[in-house]
């Protein structure tokens, strides 16, 4: 299966090197099976590290806020998120910037 080359599936972040890096994996669009509970992307490969660029443009969906619509929120609220709920695997599409650092994130919502 072919991996979805702006997808991800956002799992933790680390302020490890002096930088914010966001760690994710990719992944693919699959059939979801009658047991499982999550959204079907299956994500393959190795976790991936990219810096986060602080200025980040940043839109989620439930459960990160209440509403199926995209919400606008803060590099803060986002990465408490990321501390309350590591691994959750929310699919999100991102853009890397000129300077290597993803500089927008917007969740994709899954029902």
């Amino acid at each position: 299966m072919p991996i979805s080359p702006d997808e991800i599936a956002v799992l933790r972040y680390t302020p490890e090197g002096g930088s914010l890096s966001l760690i994710f994996k990719h992944g693919n669009w699959d059939c979801p099976t009658p047991d499982s509970d999550g959204p079907p992307f299956a994500t393959v490969g190795k976790e991936t590290f990219l810096p986060l660029n602080p200025a980040a443009y940043i839109t989620v969906t439930d459960p990160i806020v209440a509403s199926t619509e995209n919400q606008q929120i803060g590099m803060q609220e986002f990465l408490d998120w990321l501390e309350t709920h590591p691994d959750s695997g929310l699919v999100f599409t991102y853009h890397v910037g000129a300077d290597g650092a993803i500089d927008s994130l917007e969740q994709v919502f899954t029902p």
